[in-house]
Parts: structure tokens; sequence; C-alpha cells
């Protein structure tokens, strides 16, 4: 392990220790791999020395260990909203279904071009990577839906991967802002559309997965960005990882003050169908993603916490719970089932 300043690191070169900005922040971890533009990222953040590895440091290929962390993730994201591996054939068609859809991401996340995008949109904020695999996951299940064939699922995946990675160019702290941007903080963030599209394209990607870097801020009725388009003069794979794209982040709150809900973001989107999003579209991702899928511990409205046992498709917003324990914390001798279907006056208020 040797230290070294900035200005003397080359392309290629291992970081043997994290470095860290002033305020704490993580900026690159330990075993990343140095890039050019990484090297000139840690010159513009003055960072004074850094630990690289030597001939005689034993190390491992950290692209090898990003992909698996990659795909780790995705698989828990997958399972989470199909929950197949768990519950296996009581769920049928859904373990099909599974399968299918873990074969596609492993070959997503495992293609070279996409894994070299890793690194910087792990470095783009703490967030947008995670955003990305949720996004490409999401947006593979409503293509499965939509009937598409196995090569163009590939396609659709890549390109969910890949649609925000024009925020590389953006200032990082209007990435981080989360009230109201002036006009020309609003201006540079929207710009990250053609940042991203003019980036893959550089990087010899299919224009099919360009484009949805350009147009997933699109809406149906033309108000959107960056280019003002309406209705089918989106491409598809836009108008699904538009969608893909405002549930994941309204439901960790990537860019608002207040997280919505599973079910507050699924009435939100299931409203604005043929508003600001394809209703067909819609259509493919309410009627497939569980609000609350099979198992999750949810908190109701009375203070009561229980279980998800079952989560049909007629009503997924509102399934039926298995109470275990009373607003007081206290265990319950006999638990009860409440179906959200008919008691219209409870509603989940937490997920935990």
């Amino acid at each position: 392990m040797k230290q070294l300043i900035p200005s003397n690191l080359e392309p290629g070169m291992v970081l043997a220790d994290t470095v860290f900005a002033a305020n704490g922040r993580v900026l690159l971890a330990e075993g990343t791999k140095l890039t050019q533009d990484l090297i000139e990222r840690l010159q513009e953040m003055q960072i004074m020395t850094v630990f690289v590895n030597d001939e005689n440091t034993i190390s491992i290929d950290p692209d090898d260990v990003l992909i698996n962390r990659v795909h780790s993730d995705a698989l828990q994201v997958l399972g989470h909203f199909l929950p197949a591996d768990i519950f296996g054939e009581r769920l049928g068609s859904v373990k099909e279904r599974y399968d299918l859809l873990t074969d596609i991401l492993s070959a997503v996340i495992k293609d070279n071009k996409i894994a070299n995008l890793y690194l910087d949109l792990r470095t783009i904020d703490d967030d947008t990577l995670d955003h990305s695999i949720a996004v490409c996951v999401l947006s593979l299940i409503m293509g499965d839906v939509l009937k598409m064939d196995k090569e163009r699922l590939l396609l659709l995946g890549k390109a969910a991967m890949a649609h925000d990675i024009g925020k590389k160019f953006v200032p990082r702290e209007l990435i981080a802002k989360k009230e109201d941007r002036t006009p020309e903080e609003a201006k540079l963030y929207e710009d990250h559309t053609k940042h991203g599209y003019r980036f893959l394209r550089e990087m010899e990607f299919d224009v099919s997965i360009a484009r949805v870097a350009l147009y997933h801020h699109e809406r149906w009725d033309g108000s959107g960005y960056i280019n003002k388009i309406a209705g089918e003069e989106i491409d598809l794979f836009s108008r699904i990882v538009a969608v893909a794209d405002v549930y994941d982040d309204v439901t960790k709150g990537i860019s608002l003050k207040q997280k919505y809900l599973p079910h507050e973001a699924m009435e939100f989107l299931y409203g604005a169908g043929n508003i600001y999003f394809d209703a067909r579209v819609v259509k493919a991702f309410t009627g497939s993603i569980y609000a609350y899928p099979l198992g999750s511990i949810v908190k109701l409205s009375t203070g009561e916490i229980g279980i998800v046992v079952n989560v049909q498709k007629t009503m997924a917003p509102r399934p039926i719970i298995k109470v275990f324990y009373d607003k007081e914390n206290n265990r319950l001798d006999y638990p009860r089932q409440v179906d959200l279907s008919e008691e219209k006056t409870l509603f989940i208020t937490k997920i935990l």
C-alpha cells in the first residue's frame, strides 16, 4: 500500500482505503478502481492524499465485488415484489415469472458495458445506484406483463439501469436538493437527460437504451421535460421506466421531503394514467406489483401491528392482515384477521 497525492494517481489504480469528504461522507470506497473522472473529482474536492494498492498488496477485483453486490440487491428487490422465491409453488405462475426475470436480471447486471456504469452511479450520491437497481427490476416486471420477449426485456433492463447516468454531469448539491430549485438550477438538473443520452451514445450503447435516458421525464400530456413530447411520441421503454422511476422515488422519498406509502404511490399513478403516464403501462404496474407483499409487517391506523397474509390482485393496496399485537404493543393470545378491503376506515400507516 502506498500514499499518493491525487495528481500522481493513474487510471486503473485501486484504492486501499476509503476516501472521506471533509463532512465525513464517503466519497469513494476501499477497492474502487480509479478512472480519470474519479481522479479529477478527487482533485476538485481538494483531497490531500489517498492510499492505493501496490505490488505487495493482495486484493480482489473491485468490479466483481460491485457486480455481485448489484446482483444480490436486484434479487432482493425482485423477491420483495414477486415473493415466489420464498413461497414457491403456492404462487403458481408467479414462480415462473420470478425465474424468467431472475435470468434476465443476471444477464443485464453482468453485461460488461452496464457493469462499467455502476461506479459512476454509486458515486453520484448515496441513492442513485440503489434507485437504478429498483427501477430496473420494476421495469422488467412491467415489460413481462406487456408480453415482451427476452431480447426486448434485456434491452429494457439495460435502459432502466442506465436511465440516470446523466446525473454524473450535474452538480452534486442540485441532486441532493429537495426544496424547490431556482429556474437556473432546474435547467441544470433537467439537462441530465441530454447528458445521459450523449454519454450513452458515445459509449456505443444501442439508441433504444440511450433514448430512455433522454425521455424518462417526458409525460403523456406533454408536460414533462426535456423535449415536451407527448403520448406515443414517447417510446414504450421510456414510458415504462417513467412509472418505475416515480414509484421508487416517492416511496423512498428520494427527491421529496416526505415519503409516500406504497398504496398512496399506487393511487397517485392510477389517477395519473393518461395524464402523466400511459394508462396501459400503469395498469401493467398496478396489476402486477404488490403494494404490500406477502409477509410484510405493517402498522395499522389503530396502532395495531400485523402481517400481510393475503395479496389478492383485485384489492392489492387493501390486503388482508393478521393482527398479532394490540395498540399497546401487547401480543394477542388469539390473533385476528382484518380484511382492509372491507374495513374501509382502517388503513396501513407504516411498514415495519
